[in-house]
């Protein structure tokens, strides 16, 4: 068994560890989305962020990222833009809803008690180069986290944001949500008509 398995696992076994000391969060949470994906099935399926990976989740796993303020929303939706600038590329629209959230169970990653359980930092959590490893076929740290937090049957997972030093992530996991409600579109009426 090789040495790498052996720490996921271990990842694992800590991240099940902290499910007594997990949180509720009820509370307003804030999504962008590309106009094509602004529809409420959509919004809360996970299937893009399974298609393609993300911080918090391999390819494979569903994820519903949103962010607990408006600003760390922007800055996370047009990351590679304020990042990287792409002058005179197109910045095309988006449709930004707010969430209502009601989870019974998150792992709590802003805590520094759980991230001392974990045994990582912010800044090991913030500057991991997820896309790199992922490019490369393997699976990033902050990943293997959002994995093992899916395995224990957490809700979600509430992350320092990478973009905006002071903000806050919700990865909400869609196969362990407790109940049909437990994320969902305010104003969904008002979404616009899904293209199809």
């Amino acid at each position: 068994m090789s040495t790498e398995r052996d720490a996921v696992e271990d990842l694992f076994r800590r991240i099940a560890a902290c499910e007594p000391r997990a949180v509720e969060l009820h509370c307003a949470a804030f999504r962008s989305a590309g106009v094509k994906y602004a529809h409420e099935g959509d919004l809360l399926s996970g299937d893009g962020a399974a298609r393609y990976g993300g911080r918090w989740n391999p390819q494979g796993v569903g994820a519903i990222y949103a962010s607990l303020d408006p600003v760390t929303a922007v800055k996370e939706s047009y990351q590679d833009f304020l990042e990287y600038g792409f002058a005179g590329a197109t910045i095309r629209p988006r449709v930004f809803v707010g969430l209502k959230v009601d989870l019974k169970c998150v792992l709590d990653l802003t805590q520094p008690r759980i991230r001392r359980a974990l045994g990582y930092t912010i800044s090991d959590l913030v500057t991991e180069d997820w896309r790199a490893i992922q490019a490369a076929g393997e699976e990033s740290w902050t990943q293997a986290i959002g994995r093992g937090a899916t395995a224990a049957r957490f809700e979600a997972l509430l992350a320092p944001s990478a973009r905006n030093r002071t903000g806050k992530i919700l990865v909400a996991f869609p196969s362990n949500l407790r109940t049909a409600h437990a994320v969902r579109v305010m104003a969904a009426d008002e979404l616009p008509r899904h293209p199809a």
